[in-house]
């Protein structure tokens, strides 16, 4: 697995190599009374970059109404953070992020249209890929506040994301907002801000008010209708702040949140976060496979039952869980007992399905048992669906002389000692039936209508029959169906 390293480039002129550092940021608000309010800029970069944070940051309060500037506030480095990328799939061992937190408190008289904040910063790492000229394209840090008169605190985004998204695999991103106003949000992807500043002169010497040029995109492979490639492109959830991706090239890619803030339906202020996501060859995420049972259709008599194991496996070690449901899985005490139940383990789930059928169950169409296997890890969960066959057939559906014996010893040794159908776990599924056992003049010697029968090898006076071959009739009617079967049976003594 290939892993970010953003590393500054010795190819470009020395003054740009010192300046291809920024990977993103945000400015914050919060209003502590009396028109003071706290202001918040964090400040990411590359950690590998030998540039210094800028201390102080000239940041400037705009006007809204005429772009004029209202005063130029000096925010020291407060401190200065490696940051823990990654998760609990993947922690990117090269992917250096860190973090300069500056803040300090300005007062601003009530204005009705409200200010602007900003800070303009050259430039972003020479590696993005969706950009044109990263290395002499720079970034500003900006956001709007109402009237102070408001005493309103801007939303707050949550922590840098995780640094890294999945090549080809949906990747979900959490942007989320808070606002301890507790105004509403519109969240909307925008196109970052590129500002004024170079690599040939990455400062501006002084805040510059907007409009503020925004970066280009490396048209036609990307631009804001498909910001990081791939399909689906990069959405953002208006409501949450969740964005969804699904890039099908590495590199590192740009992209900005804005987050819009209203009170009373009206808009009252602006968040932005600029911010940097390598795309990575992510191991690919396999589905569970079942491995158990081997057939997909099975045929039973009734009154047979068939216990099977059901299991299905993740080559990725994932955990999977495993779910059944059919029509034969009854409550009724009156129907017979299939049962199967759930599993979830590591790798592989598994469990055994067991039916036992009646009479009542006997149809044409074969019986349906779905099953469900979905597997749980970093990756968007897969699903594998298994569907078993089993069919319901009554005796007389079956092969007859698969139920018949050709031959019987009634020897008093309990060993076949009786002449009568293989159908000990059958039901008789007859609504009549008969039998009739014949010597080789005709004569009967036994008769019964007894799906269950045994013939113990006695005419019907008593008389013990002799060792030779015998005759016998089966008759049955079940429904709609009826067979009439002739055939011999050997006797043995």
């Amino acid at each position: 697995m290939k892993k970010l390293l953003i590393l500054l480039s010795l190819s470009f002129l020395p003054f740009a190599a010192l300046c291809s550092h920024i990977v993103g940021g945000d400015i914050s608000v919060r209003a502590l009374g009396n028109n003071r309010f706290e202001i918040t800029l964090h400040f990411f970069r590359d950690c590998n970059s030998s540039t210094p944070f800028d201390v102080p940051i000239p940041l400037g309060i705009f006007d809204k109404k005429n772009d004029s500037l209202v005063m130029t506030d000096s925010m020291n480095l407060i401190s200065h953070t490696i940051l823990s990328l990654g998760d609990s799939c993947f922690k990117p061992t090269n992917l250096c992020v860190e973090q300069g937190l500056f803040i300090d408190t300005i007062t601003l008289p009530n204005n009705p249209f409200g200010y602007y904040l900003s800070w303009e910063r050259c430039c972003r790492n020479a590696i993005i890929s969706n950009i044109v000229s990263p290395s002499n394209t720079g970034m500003v840090f900006y956001a709007e506040i109402p009237d102070p008169l408001l005493m309103d605190s801007s939303p707050v985004f949550g922590a840098y994301p995780r640094g890294y998204m999945c090549a080809n695999q949906p990747n979900i991103l959490n942007f989320a907002a808070t606002d301890a106003d507790g105004d509403s949000l519109v969240y909307s992807l925008v196109k970052p801000f590129a500002g004024h500043t170079s690599a040939g002169a990455p400062i501006a010497p002084s805040p510059i008010s907007a409009p503020y040029d925004t970066v280009t995109f490396a048209w036609p492979a990307y631009g804001m209708f498909n910001i990081v490639g791939g399909a689906p492109p990069m959405t953002i959830n208006s409501r949450t702040g969740t964005v969804t991706a699904q890039p099908n090239a590495l590199g590192v890619f740009v992209f900005c949140v804005e987050v819009d803030e209203y009170r009373k339906h009206q808009k009252i202020g602006t968040l932005r976060r600029d911010i940097q996501m390598e795309v990575l060859p992510c191991n690919n995420n396999l589905a569970p496979v079942f491995v158990s049972p081997p057939d997909s259709s099975y045929t039973l008599i009734a009154g047979q039952s068939l216990c099977l194991a059901i299991a299905a496996t993740d080559a990725d070690n994932d955990w999977v869980s495993l779910k059944g449901s059919s029509e034969l899985f009854s409550n009724s005490p009156s129907e017979p007992a299939t049962s199967f139940m759930p599993d979830s383990a590591k790798q592989t789930a598994q469990n055994m399905l067991c039916v036992q059928t009646t009479c009542s169950q006997i149809r044409q169409a074969p019986y349906k048992v779905h099953f469900i296997a979905k597997d749980y890890s970093c990756y968007p969960s897969n699903t594998t669906v298994f569907d078993l066959s089993i069919l319901v057939k009554a005796p007389i559906d079956s092969k007859l002389d698969t139920l018949i014996p050709n031959i019987f010893t009634p020897n008093g040794d309990s060993q076949n000692d009786f002449f009568q159908l293989n159908t000990a776990h059958l039901s008789s599924c007859f609504d009549s039936f008969n039998i009739q056992i014949f010597d080789r003049w005709g004569v009967i010697l036994f008769e019964s209508s007894d799906f269950h029968f045994k013939w113990d090898g006695h005419a019907k006076t008593g008389k013990e029959a002799a060792a030779g071959v015998y005759y016998y009739v089966l008759k049955g009617n079940y429904l709609n169906s009826a067979f009439d079967y002739k055939g011999f049976i050997q006797l043995e003594r």
